[in-house]
């Protein structure tokens, strides 16, 4: 059994499971959690967080009806930009930033992408602190997942998690949207920090928390990788929004099963083909199975998002699908999706 939660909550983390604190003064107060990894010393970490520290602040967002949410984000410009989880803010009427000095600023949702969970922020004012964002084509499964956020409940402090990256490409759900191309950790991200930066051993983030999804065997958190999220945010910043080309199709990866029956090593099962959109003009049906784009091997249903990520409306494809066990090709011109 598997349960998707979205971290929106604002519980403090200090009674956690395999607590360590290091304290510091009030304004910058470190709980330290090793949970499952051994990358360094909890001093080296709580120096790593020091460093970081100005950049890391808590998100405060405000519904018209007056219901606040709370999670964490991370200053990268010093024009007061910083990245969060769109599920934090995406009812937002009014949102309020809490820095790692204890001041709060005002801010505005510049725009918010669900389909990546990542909102791009705008704080009140200039010459903030940021972080480093590293690269995600560095990262690799088995390094160090340093997770570093500031909750509602622990006084302005940070709340910092160790652990490992334990898989790249996953696939989890928040808030009814299917999220892939996800980095996985093999500890849960800590309540109220949802927004919080990832970082690598040498304090470059490598991700933005997501969500946890809770199993039989415990919780494994999940992050966005810091490339999405950089080119999230990049059109979010030209654009107010994030266009991407939209082929029209719902669907799954193909089981193991019938990819040896069709003699082919993986793809997307097309499940249903949308009303008016791309694959009905251009001829896609239900129970085609998808296996490759441009000549490219598409292994899996999230592949096939992952690649309609990189292309804009207006941009033709060629899809080669296997229907009644024949090989077809089907060129599609791909289309803005609609806001409805």
């Amino acid at each position: 059994m598997v349960t998707v939660v979205a971290l929106t909550s604002c519980i403090s983390v200090l009674l956690t499971l395999g607590l360590i604190a290091v304290v510091r003064p009030i304004k910058t107060r470190i709980a330290v959690e090793r949970i499952g990894a051994s990358v360094s010393s909890v001093g080296d970490v709580a120096e790593l967080a020091d460093r970081i520290r100005p950049a890391v602040v808590q998100v405060v967002a405000s519904t018209a009806a007056g219901v606040e949410s709370w999670g964490s984000g991370v200053v990268y410009r010093s024009d007061g930009m910083m990245l969060t989880s769109e599920h934090v803010v995406k009812d937002a009427r009014s949102v309020r930033v809490l820095l790692g000095s204890g001041v709060e600023v005002p801010a505005r949702v510049v725009g918010m992408d669900a389909e990546t969970d990542i909102a791009l922020i705008d704080l009140d004012g200039n010459d903030f602190e940021v972080a480093p964002l590293g690269f995600t084509d560095g990262v690799r499964v088995g390094q160090p997942a340093i997770t570093i956020g500031s909750p509602n409940g622990n006084g302005g402090g940070l709340v910092v998690r160790v652990s490992v990256v334990s898989a790249l490409g996953q696939e989890a759900g928040v808030d009814g949207h299917k999220l892939v191309d996800m980095m996985q950790t093999d500890t849960a991200v800590a309540p109220g920090c949802a927004g919080a930066p990832v970082l690598d051993a040498h304090g470059a983030v490598i991700g933005i928390a997501a969500a946890n999804v809770t199993t039989d065997a415990g919780a494994i958190g999940y992050a966005t990788p810091i490339d999405v999220a950089r080119a999230v945010a990049t059109q979010l910043l030209d654009n107010g929004k994030v266009t991407r080309g939209w082929l029209g199709v719902e669907g799954e990866t193909l089981t193991a099963e019938r990819s040896k029956e069709l003699g082919v090593p993986g793809g997307a099962v097309v499940r249903r083909v949308k009303p008016t959109s791309p694959a009905e003009a251009g001829g896609l049906q239900a129970a085609d199975v998808i296996v490759a784009v441009d000549q490219a091997a598409l292994p899996t249903w999230s592949a096939l998002v992952v690649r309609l990520r990189s292309l804009r409306p207006g941009d033709t494809i060629s899809l080669t699908v296997v229907r009644d066990g024949q090989r077809k090709t089907v060129p599609v011109t791909l289309a803005e999706k609609p806001t409805a």
